[in-house]
């Protein structure tokens, strides 16, 4: 039986078999719909030669692609489920995610192969498996457990993992039909239409690249331009060269085409409108960028539980508020109170949200699934709020996620790794205030007595075990570190000596 994936691709290829679907900006590289379909068959049935399964999870730490597209849907086509991985992570955090998937293999490319090869020799040998690493282009299939449980329902797409307030991230389980549903929704809420071409310059490996400007312009029937790590000297150029309609940026984007200059084009370009998510869009930055290139800036909000986008504010003529995520497309939302109960408009709460595009849960983690909803009512974690016409104003989260330019991660996974340090005896990170990142990692450290420990000597103890966007950009050395009655740091008093430390620099 055909997944939602393959009767879409076929159909497209069919109405549009020699139309450009894929232009890789920085190898030339051009891909049709006719062509990408029989890419993706062609890898499919390599898979299967591979021994992948349907119900077997593929991990793909890849950049960016051609390949990266193409292996994403062959998963899919041979009825696997596609685990997209940071490809910043440092070993035992991808180790973490291999465990908990029991994947069958990972597409890894050549780079980031070569900075695992060691451990990757190692676990193949642990595992005795019978199927070689496989290379195609520049990417090898590696392959890991050769009979992981087949434990998931048969409409999943993908797991895409999330940090979570335990410490550890989570899977979240997403099918066909929330992918589809949600790209629907985004479809509406920007009015796209074929003649859109978008300049992909958000990893897809995150949810908000992934589905926003992969799944939808392809949902859409249009041109993918993909413009590698964002670079602002490449950027425009892509732009006018491709005649690029929109792209999906972060907030700390905004910042760096701003402080480099605006060239001339870019003031008169052929964007319709700019679109930013993944944490909150300072209002001078949206209006210092509005006005320079003459361009409508939609600030939306999206969650990895909820396939992207929840809510976005709608393009002109119709009210775009400024500081606002804008109204629901294809959700419902509530904001309420404590104890489950609408707040009334202006009146903050916790942003609840039901929809076809909203999981059905955490994999392997029942408890955390339960927690998360009430009924069909996802929990989000979000403070905010709901003006009298529908528009949502976030304020905070209730969670202690840290949100570093859109990278959310759990301060628990730093305090692990501070806590390996043998001088240290307490270790406390937190998400503090920056004017580029949203948020900036800092830490707090409480030295054993008669050890030396400096600034430096942490920041190189954690670049080599986490990714570099968790490692603490601030480090302070305390005498204690606040802890409740029942021994748990208390981190919002941290965010307080942290401002209080700022106060009294001004």
């Amino acid at each position: 039986m055909k997944n939602r994936f393959e009767i879409m691709l076929e159909g497209l290829a069919g109405r549009k078999e020699t139309v450009q679907f894929l232009i890789d900006a920085r190898e030339g590289e051009t891909v049709t719909y006719g062509e990408f379909l029989a890419k993706v068959r062609e890898a499919a049935r390599a898979f299967e030669h591979m021994g992948v399964k349907p119900g077997d999870r593929v991990l793909i730490m890849m950049d960016n692609s051609v390949a990266f597209a193409v292996d994403y849907f062959a998963v899919t086509f041979c009825g696997g489920v596609a685990v997209p991985v940071n490809t910043n992570l440092k070993w035992k955090e991808l180790l973490y995610i291999m465990e908990d998937t029991q994947a069958a293999g990972i597409l890894i490319q050549d780079e980031y192969r070569d900075a695992f090869r060691e451990e990757l020799d190692a676990f193949l040998k642990d595992a005795s498996s019978p199927i070689q690493p496989v290379s195609k282009g520049k990417v090898t299939y590696w392959p890991l457990y050769e009979d992981g449980v087949k434990d998931l329902p048969e409409d999943v797409a993908m797991l895409l993992y999330t940090s979570g307030t335990t410490g550890h991230p989570k899977g979240v389980i997403l099918t066909f039909d929330n992918l589809m549903a949600k790209t629907e929704d985004i479809i509406q809420a920007h009015q796209f239409t074929e003649q859109d071409r978008v300049l992909c310059v958000l990893p897809w490996f995150h949810i908000n690249g992934l589905v926003i400007t992969l799944l939808t312009p392809l949902a859409s029937e249009q041109t993918i331009v993909i413009g590698g790590k964002f670079s602002v000297s490449r950027f425009w150029k892509f732009v006018e060269q491709y005649q690029i309609t929109w792209f999906s940026g972060v907030p700390t984007m905004y910042s760096h085409m701003l402080a480099r200059g605006i060239p001339e084009y870019g003031r008169r370009s052929s964007l319709r409108f700019a679109r930013s998510a993944s944490s909150a869009l300072p209002g001078a930055v949206l209006h210092e960028f509005e006005e320079t290139c003459h361009v409508p800036v939609i600030e939306s909000y999206g969650i990895t539980e909820g396939c992207a986008q929840i809510t976005s504010n709608p393009l002109p003529p119709a009210a775009h508020k400024v500081g606002s995520v804008g109204l629901a497309y294809g959700n419902s939302i509530r904001v309420v109170n404590p104890e489950g109960k609408d707040q009334p408009a202006g009146a903050e709460g916790e942003v609840w949200i039901k929809g076809k595009n909203v999981t059905c849960g955490y994999y392997h983690k029942q408890e955390e699934t339960e927690r998360s909803f009430t009924g069909e009512w996802f929990h989000s974690g979000d403070v905010g709020y709901l003006d009298e016409e529908g528009y949502l104003f976030l304020s905070g989260r209730i969670k202690e996620l840290i949100n570093r330019a859109g990278e959310k991660f759990s301060p628990i996974e730093i305090d692990e790794v501070l806590y390996q340090i043998p001088q240290v005896e307490l270790a406390a990170a937190v998400g503090v205030p920056d004017p580029v990142y949203g948020e900036e990692v800092a830490c707090f450290i409480k030295v054993k007595e008669g050890e030396a420990l400096d600034e430096e000597q942490v920041k190189e103890w954690c670049g080599q075990r986490i990714a570099n966007y968790k490692v603490p950009r601030k480090v302070f050395f305390v005498e204690d570190i606040p802890q409740g009655g029942n021994g748990k740091i208390q981190r919002l008093k941290l965010k307080e000596v942290y401002q209080k430390m700022m106060d009294r620099q001004v």
